[in-house]
């Protein structure tokens, strides 16, 4: 019998073993990096203009390949306004193919999807920006939902519609979008962010690795 029970052990460490290999064998998928916006982390990009700067980070993004909802972390700094009006409406999302997506509304998510509270707990953009925008002064946004993430909200379900923004203002917050048609990672992805104050629209050129 302890023989029995030392051979299936072996074999065991022994797939166990062949398993780990054959995943560290296997190619990562490329993505094609040219023409993406600058990096100011592993996952995060900016697309820093006169006027206003807009980030996305793709940390929480990465693990939401599976499901219809995908996160993305947001920053948006007001350098050359003397404010810039902010809704969800304001944001498109525009995938490899040329498809557009709009923000999903706070119902839906509040219906439909569960990792509200994780995907802020995998948040990083605070940390990114912090010297960036050290002159800079943070205001609130929330224009996506949570079900019990501490924060100064008594009710975690409301959200804000809107953002006025001013001049040496910025933003840290969570958009919300259905998953692209196009699957989610190693795709390239475009954010466009319009406001009635701009003369065009701002976008940054990102991917999920």
């Amino acid at each position: 019998m302890r023989v029995h029970i030392r051979l299936a052990v072996v074999a065991a460490l022994v797939l166990s073993a062949a398993s780990c290999a054959e995943q560290r064998n296997t190619p990562k998928q490329k993505v094609d990096v040219k023409g993406l916006d600058r990096k100011l982390s592993t996952f995060a990009y900016i697309e820093e203009g006169k006027l206003v700067s807009l980030i996305v980070d793709t940390h929480p993004t990465r693990y939401r390949e599976e499901g219809g909802y995908i996160p993305l972390e947001i920053c948006i700094a007001n350098r050359g306004l003397k404010k810039i009006s902010i809704t969800r409406e304001s944001f498109t999302l525009r995938d490899e193919n040329g498809t557009e997506y709009p923000c999903v509304e706070p119902k839906e998510l509040i219906d439909n999807y569960q990792f509200l509270d994780l995907d802020r707990r995998l948040a990083e953009l605070s940390e990114i920006v912090f010297n960036r925008f050290a002159a800079f002064v943070q205001y609130p946004s929330k224009f996506s939902p949570t079900r019990g993430f501490p924060d100064n909200f008594l009710d975690s379900t409301i959200v804000r519609d809107s953002v006025g923004l001013p001049q040496f203002g910025f933003i840290i917050d969570f958009i919300y979008f259905p998953r692209p048609k196009t699957g989610v990672k190693g795709k390239r992805f475009e954010l466009f962010m319009k406001t009635p104050e701009l003369p065009d629209p701002v976008f940054v050129k990102f991917a999920v690795l």
